[in-house]
C-alpha cells in the first residue's frame, strides 16, 4: 500500500482548505487515475492507494483572476515515514510544464509571446526562492503560491499563443475550415424567430437531442412529435444534423420506468436496442452523424459491470449501423481525463474502453467526448487550454476523428429547465459576472479544439436556459432572454473560419 504525505503549512492553509482536496487523485506514467482514499485535516493532505508506485498528485485550487484550475505536481514516490511540502510540490510542477511544453512547441516553430517570457521568468525566480527556503515552511508556501499564479498565467498566454498561431496555419491551406461547430437541440427547436436567426448565425450545424426519456415515456410508447420539429427546423436552414446521444447514461436522462428491469440485464439491452432501432429507422436520411451513446464509462443509474457496459456498447452501435449502415456513427466519453476513476474502484478508464471499441472492427467512424467543466460534481475538473490539447493528443493515439462537446455555466444558483442539474463552482476572485466568466473559461478551448486537425468536429452543449436542456446555466441566452457573450464570439468565429 502506498501513501502520499503532504504537509500544508498555515500560509497555505486557506488556498488548500479552498481546493477541491476531496476530489484529488493520483495517477502514474500512463495517466490514468487510481482509486485513492483521502484525508485532510488542515495541516497535512494524506492519499492511500492499494499499490505502491511514483505517481503525481492533481487537483483543483482556486487562483486569482484565473478561478478554478488543476495544479499538478511532477511524479512523486509514497513516503510511509515523510511528507511533502505541497505548494512547493505545485509549484513544481506549475513550472516543469510551462518549460517543458513552451520548448517543445518553440522548437516546432512557435513563437512566445514577450508576456510569457516575462510571467516564465518570474515565476521560475519565485519558486527557486521558495526551493531555496523550504526550511521556512510558511515563506516558501508564500513563494511558491505566487510562483503558482505567475506560471499558470504564463501556461494560459502559451495557449493562447499556439491557438492563434495553429488556426492562422490551417488557414493559409483551409480558406474556410471544415470543422462542424454545432449547437445542442433539445426539442421542440428553438423559440422565436429571433432566437431561430441567433441560432443558425452561430452554428454550421445542429445537436437534437433524442432523449429516450423524453421519447419513450411509458415502455413501448413512442412520441417523436417535438424531435420531428427540431429536425426539420435544422434540416431547413442548411445545417448538418447530429442525431443524439441516442442513450445518454445518466440518471435524469434514462426513462422512469428502467426499474423494472434493474435486476434483468437481457431484458434492459433489449430495452435500448429497441429504443435505437425504432428511432433510428424513424430518422434514417435525415441525420447525417449518429451519437449512439454517451456516459457509459461513468457510473449510471444502473449498476452493471465492465462484461455487461461492453455488451451494452456493442449493442447500441451493432444495431445503429445494421438500421442505417451509410451513415457514420460514434459513441461518445464522458470525463475523458478520467477523474472519476479516483473515487471509484469499479470504474472503467475511459481511454482504454475506447480502445476496446475501436479495435473490435464494428466500423465506429470516431469518437466523442464530452467536456463539462467548472462544475462542481460529475464534470471534468477545470484545466487550462494546454491541458485540454494534452489530452487531444492522447486521445489522438487511438486515429480516430473526434468530436468534442463542451459545457461551461453562464450563470449560477438553481436552474429549473436543467434536467441534469449541477452546481457551479465559484470563487470570488472570478469577478462576479458568469456571463463573462464563460467567455473567458470557453474561448481558449473552444480556440484549442479549432487547432486541432483530428477535432473534426465542436458541440456547445445548450442553447437557451429559456427551454429544457441538459446542463445548468450553459445556455448561450439566459432564462431572462438576454444573449450571454459567448454566443456573439460562436457567430464572428463562424463567420470568419468555417465553412
Amino acid at each position: 500500500m502506498g501513501q502520499f504525505h503532504f504537509d500544508v503549512p498555515n500560509a497555505a492553509s486557506d488556498f488548500i482548505g479552498k481546493s477541491l482536496w476531496n476530489s484529488a487523485y493520483i495517477c502514474g506514467i500512463e495517466g490514468v487515475p487510481w482509486q485513492s482514499r483521502i484525508e485532510f485535516d488542515g495541516a497535512r493532505l494524506t492519499l492511500t492507494r492499494a499499490i505502491e508506485s511514483s505517481g503525481k498528485l492533481y487537483m483543483a485550487c482556486p487562483l486569482d483572476g484565473i478561478g478554478f484550475r488543476t495544479l499538478s505536481t511532477c511524479s512523486l514516490r509514497p513516503l510511509d515515514d515523510e511528507s511533502h511540502l505541497l505548494p512547493l510540490e505545485f509549484a513544481r510542477g506549475s513550472c516543469y510544464r510551462a518549460r517543458i511544453q513552451s520548448d517543445a512547441w518553440q522548437r516546432a516553430g512557435l513563437t512566445l509571446s514577450n508576456e510569457f517570457v516575462e510571467l516564465l521568468k518570474d515565476g521560475t525566480s519565485r519558486f527557486l526562492d521558495a526551493a531555496q527556503r523550504r526550511a521556512d515552511r510558511d515563506g516558501s508556501s508564500e513563494a511558491a503560491m505566487d510562483a503558482i499564479l505567475l506560471l499558470e498565467k504564463a501556461i494560459s498566454d502559451l495557449g493562447e499563443s499556439y491557438a492563434v498561431q495553429s488556426i492562422a496555419f490551417r488557414k493559409q491551406r483551409e480558406p474556410q475550415i471544415g470543422t462542424l461547430l454545432a449547437g445542442t437541440v433539445t426539442p421542440p427547436a428553438p423559440l422565436g424567430l429571433q432566437s431561430q436567426t441567433a441560432f443558425t448565425s452561430a452554428f454550421n450545424s445542429a445537436a437534437v437531442r433524442l432523449n429516450w426519456a423524453d421519447i419513450e415515456t411509458d415502455s413501448g410508447r413512442f412520441s417523436y412529435d417535438h424531435a420531428e420539429e427540431a429536425i426539420e427546423f435544422c434540416s431547413s436552414k442548411g445545417m448538418r444534423i447530429i442525431g443524439g446521444p441516442l442513450i445518454d447514461f445518466r440518471e435524469r436522462l434514462m426513462p422512469h420506468w428502467l426499474y423494472l428491469l434493474e435486476d434483468d440485464f437481457d431484458a434492459f439491452l433489449n430495452a435500448v436496442t429497441h429504443f435505437v432501432e425504432t428511432t433510428v429507422n424513424k430518422f434514417q436520411g435525415s441525420v447525417q452523424l449518429w451519437n449512439c451513446a454517451s456516459g457509459l464509462n461513468t457510473p449510471g443509474p444502473m449498476q452493471l459491470n465492465d462484461e455487461q457496459i461492453m455488451r451494452l456498447a456493442v449493442g447500441i452501435l451493432q444495431t445503429v449501423r445494421r438500421s442505417d449502415p451509410t451513415t457514420p456513427a460514434i459513441i461518445s466519453f464522458d470525463q475523458p481525463f478520467g477523474e472519476y476513476l479516483g473515487q471509484n474502484r469499479e470504474g472503467i478508464s475511459p481511454l482504454h474502453f475506447a480502445d476496446a471499441l475501436v479495435r473490435s472492427g464494428l466500423g465506429m467512424a470516431g469518437l466523442g467526448l464530452e467536456v463539462r467543466m467548472n462544475y462542481a460534481e460529475k464534470a471534468t475538473l477545470p484545466r487550462s487550454a494546454v491541458e485540454l490539447g494534452q489530452m487531444i493528443d492522447r486521445w489522438a493515439t487511438l486515429g480516430m476523428p473526434m468530436l468534442v462537446q463542451l459545457a461551461v455555466p453562464g450563470g449560477t444558483g438553481p436552474d429549473a429547465m436543467a434536467a441534469a442539474p449541477c452546481d457551479v463552482l465559484q470563487h470570488e476572485s472570478q469577478g462576479g459576472d458568469p456571463a463573462s466568466d464563460q467567455l473567458r473559461l470557453a474561448g481558449p478551448l473552444i480556440r484549442t479544439l479549432l487547432a486541432k486537425h483530428i477535432v473534426h468536429g465542436i458541440v456547445w452543449e445548450g442553447w437557451s436556459d429559456q427551454v429544457p436542456h441538459v446542463v445548468s446555466h450553459t445556455g448561450l441566452i439566459d432564462a431572462d432572454g438576454h444573449e450571454r457573450p459567448l454566443l456573439e464570439y460562436l457567430t464572428r468565429l463562424r463567420r470568419d473560419f468555417l465553412v
